[in-house]
């Protein structure tokens, strides 16, 4: 039996470049052959390694600033700063979801939540907050990390906001479906990404950026099982990204 061939993926359409030693995808005609990432410091690797133990957020921000400082062209302790967002900030008196950092893809689900001036500073926060321009700018490839941000940020949103929700997830005798997670969060899903194909205060980069990611998101999330989701973009008329 002929063993089948795994080729790499490509970093920003992530299908896969079935031509050795290209320098660009065939597909979307992005370079594939990015820099290498540096090696993290030994340093931060052990301050790294403290704040993913510690459950407090507010000692996590603590060793993740300490690391920063130490270190501070080192993307993997920005990456953990970026993500962490502000919960640090979360207070035991008030219930207040905004500080987990995927809270910024809510209006794309209940727009009606939020008025336009919170929907901006959401908007602006996703793509412009200056943790997200630091990562930017130590990445080998500034534009493969955002979309590998984005796709973070949406199966951390599915999993919080959706699959953690009575709302959406619907229980039987105390047991979630998540067999069904597929079929029952397709409709959520669709409405998001229609709300985001149709979102112009982003530019048409942004736009598909943020498409893409929730997209892929579900996928990862389902296993690959979007066989209802795509029915219903069909219906209305909504592009299905490839997939991978």
């Amino acid at each position: 039996m002929t063993q089948s061939k795994t080729f790499p993926a490509c970093p920003r359409c992530g299908k896969p470049v079935e031509i050795a030693g290209a320098a660009f995808c065939p597909h979307c005609g992005a370079p594939v052959a990015a820099a290498q990432a540096a090696a993290v410091p030994e340093g931060a690797l052990s301050l790294l390694e403290k704040a993913e133990r510690q459950t407090d957020p507010v000692k996590k921000h603590k060793l993740l600033l300490d690391a920063q400082a130490q270190y501070p062209d080192c993307l993997e302790v920005a990456q953990e700063l970026l993500f962490l967002g502000r919960l640090y900030e979360r207070s035991p008196k008030k219930l207040d979801f905004s500080v987990i950092k995927c809270h910024l893809l809510h209006f794309y689900l209940t727009p009606d939540d939020f008025s336009a001036a919170q929907q901006q500073q959401m908007r602006t926060e996703l793509f412009d907050h200056p943790d997200l321009r630091r990562c930017q700018e130590l990445a080998p490839d500034p534009d493969a990390f955002t979309r590998k941000y984005l796709e973070r940020l949406c199966r951390d949103f599915i999993n919080v906001f959706l699959r953690g929700s009575n709302r959406y997830m619907h229980s039987f005798f105390g047991f979630r479906l998540d067999s069904r997670i597929a079929k029952v969060l397709a409709s959520p899903l669709e409405r998001m990404l229609s709300r985001v194909h149709g979102d112009t205060d982003l530019d048409f980069e942004q736009r598909s950026m943020l498409y893409d990611a929730l997209y892929r998101a579900f996928l990862l999330e389902t296993g690959n099982d979007a066989k209802w989701l795509d029915a219903l973009l069909a219906g209305e008329g909504l592009p299905i990204p490839a997939k991978p």
